[in-house]
C-alpha cells in the first residue's frame, strides 16, 4: 500500500479536512463521513498522479451498472439451437455477423425468433442466451 494511503487511514478528521482543502481546492462538506473523506481524497490523489478515467470508460461503466453492457461479439460459426413446437431450429452466425436460419440471413436473433414463433419476442430469451 502506498505511504500516502496509509497516512490517510491514520490521519485525524481535522487533518483530512485540511488535506481535502489542498487536494480538492475548496472546503469539505460539513457532515461528510471520515470514510468518504478518505475515499474522495484518495481518488483525487490517484487521478492527479495517473490521470482521470476516459469518457469512454465512464460510459461503459454506466452501461454495465445499468445492466446495458455490450454483449460480446459472436464469432462466425456460433450456433443457436432451439426446439419449438416439436421442430428443432438451428441458427448460425456467418462471417458477416448475420444470423442464418433456413438459408436466410437476419440482422438480429429477435428477427429469427419472430419468424419461428410468429410474434415479436426477445431472441436472446427465445434461444436461452445468458445475460
Amino acid at each position: 500500500m502506498d505511504a500516502f494511503f496509509k497516512t490517510l487511514q491514520t490521519a485525524s478528521r481535522d487533518d483530512l479536512i485540511d488535506r481535502w482543502r489542498v487536494t480538492i481546492g475548496r472546503p469539505a462538506p460539513k457532515h461528510i463521513s471520515r470514510s468518504l473523506l478518505i475515499s474522495i481524497i484518495a481518488f483525487e490523489h490517484q487521478a492527479q498522479r495517473h490521470g482521470r478515467p476516459t469518457q469512454r470508460f465512464l460510459q461503459a461503466l454506466e452501461r454495465r451498472v445499468n445492466g446495458k453492457a455490450d454483449r460480446p461479439k459472436l464469432t462466425a460459426g456460433t450456433r443457436f439451437v432451439r426446439e419449438h413446437h416439436g421442430k428443432t431450429h438451428l441458427v448460425e452466425v456467418n462471417a458477416a455477423g448475420a444470423f442464418v436460419w433456413q438459408e436466410a440471413a437476419y440482422t438480429s436473433l429477435s428477427q429469427v425468433a419472430k419468424q419461428i414463433c410468429g410474434y415479436h419476442c426477445s431472441g436472446n430469451k427465445f434461444f436461452g442466451v445468458p445475460k
